[in-house]
């Protein structure tokens, strides 16, 4: 496989890399964390010290039982301590592997185009675009977040997926690299649990109804991941009802229902959701009077009864959010890590207006066009996305997830348009 990619790939790839460092370097040249990695790491340090899997909660000034963020970072964190490893030394790798994923997204994204017929060019293109996004190469990109390795992960499980869907089994040990790739993203990323099981589900639905054979290629590697990722969490559940009683992934979820439901929001993250001053915290604070007497997941769960009384005392009003969350998903802002604003770039907005236009034109069958059985895969992780925005809030770290088919999909369009017109 290396010895088959011409020069210029490999050219390209080395200044694709150098490029990604400088920019991570640019934004973070002290090899700092995030905040959500900072709590996870404080956490980590409070686990070791044996005052168990607490954060310091600096409202109520005391420590208290956590689960709010991913529980597989902390364990990360914990035996990167333990071997007694400089977090800055973590930093860098984390960066040099968010380089690398930079040249799996460029070739597999051309390699998805590959499959679906385009010519060389176009793909080569089409790859090197999604790499250099504004979000995949700079708003989300350039810092350090761990979608910047699961980006470059869904891109490649997309690949192997139309390939099976193509009816090529995968061989055992590239199975398990998938399960692999797939339970470490999620744990990750517990959202990606909502893309990945849609993903599995949707090729045994098509693998089902192509017979007994068929089904037998799909469900084995599908199998293997499932297996993977119970196996994995396994024990996020088991610290959970240590901690709480219930046997939860997270207690994000609450507070995040309540973030996206409520009379203050404009149906984006809200940066200042915690800061007891805001409008928010103070409604809050109203509504919950009791709230500082509880625990994490007590507050999670009235946090999600409050945000279910509103909706349905508030219909209208939940409709008009609602609405305003679709223009929001598509609008072309970006995330970014160092402000509280959001930034609109242009090539956001071209991209976003193409991929709705080729949904449209396919909708309406405008010359021919037709979704295919493998465009629900492709096109898959932005409904999940959008629906999450919509049960949520607007978030630009997970809309990066549909960010491959925002790029992609309007290419398969031209081309399939263009085939046509040839015919």
């Amino acid at each position: 496989m290396v010895r088959r990619r011409p020069l210029w790939f490999w050219l390209l790839a080395l200044g694709l890399v150098v490029l990604r460092l400088a920019l991570l370097w640019h934004n973070n040249p002290g090899l700092e964390w995030n905040w959500d990695e900072v709590r996870n790491a404080r956490i980590a340090e409070h686990w070791l010290q044996g005052r168990g899997y607490v954060s310091y909660d600096a409202l109520r000034q005391q420590l208290r039982p956590d689960a709010f963020h991913a529980s597989f970072p902390v364990w990360v964190y914990a035996a990167w301590f333990k071997l007694g490893l400089p977090r800055h030394y973590f930093t860098a790798a984390v960066y040099l592997l968010t380089a690398l994923g930079g040249i799996v997204t460029f070739r597999y994204a051309q390699q998805i185009l590959r499959w679906y017929r385009l010519p060389p060019p176009a793909a080569w293109f089409g790859g090197l675009l999604l790499t250099l996004y504004p979000s995949v190469l700079w708003y989300i990109g350039a810092w350090f977040w761990y979608e910047n390795l699961c980006l470059p992960a869904l891109v490649w499980v997309t690949y192997q997926l139309l390939r099976l869907l193509e009816g090529r089994p995968l061989p055992l040990p590239k199975a398990l690299l998938l399960a692999a790739v797939v339970t470490a993203s999620c744990l990750l990323r517990g959202y990606l649990l909502a893309v990945y099981g849609g993903l599995f589900a949707l090729l045994l639905w098509y693998a089902y109804r192509r017979g007994r054979e068929y089904l037998r290629q799909v469900w084995r590697p599908a199998l293997l991941t499932l297996a993977l990722t119970l196996l994995l969490y396994l024990p996020i559940f088991v610290k959970s009802h240590r901690l709480f009683g219930a046997y939860i992934l997270s207690t994000q979820p609450g507070f995040e229902l309540l973030q996206g439901h409520n009379p203050v929001t404009q149906g984006r993250f809200m940066f200042d959701w915690d800061e007891p001053g805001r409008p928010f915290a103070r409604w809050v604070r109203q509504q919950i009077p009791q709230l500082p007497r509880l625990d994490q997941y007590q507050e999670s769960q009235a946090r999600a009864h409050l945000a279910r009384e509103w909706i349905s005392q508030h219909p209208a009003a939940e409709l008009r959010l609602l609405g305003r969350k679709l223009l929001v998903f598509f609008s072309p802002e970006n995330f970014v890590a160092d402000d509280f604003r959001t930034r609109y770039h242009p090539l956001t907005a071209a991209v976003h207006l193409a991929f709705l236009l080729s949904l449209l034109a396919t909708a309406l069958r405008w010359r021919g066009l037709r979704f295919q059985r493998p465009d629900a895969l492709l096109l898959l992780p932005v409904a999940v996305v959008l629906l999450l925005s919509l049960v949520f809030f607007v978030g630009y770290r997970w809309r990066l997830f549909a960010e491959p088919a925002f790029v992609l999909f309007p290419l398969i369009t031209w081309w399939r348009l263009r085939t046509r017109q040839d015919h």
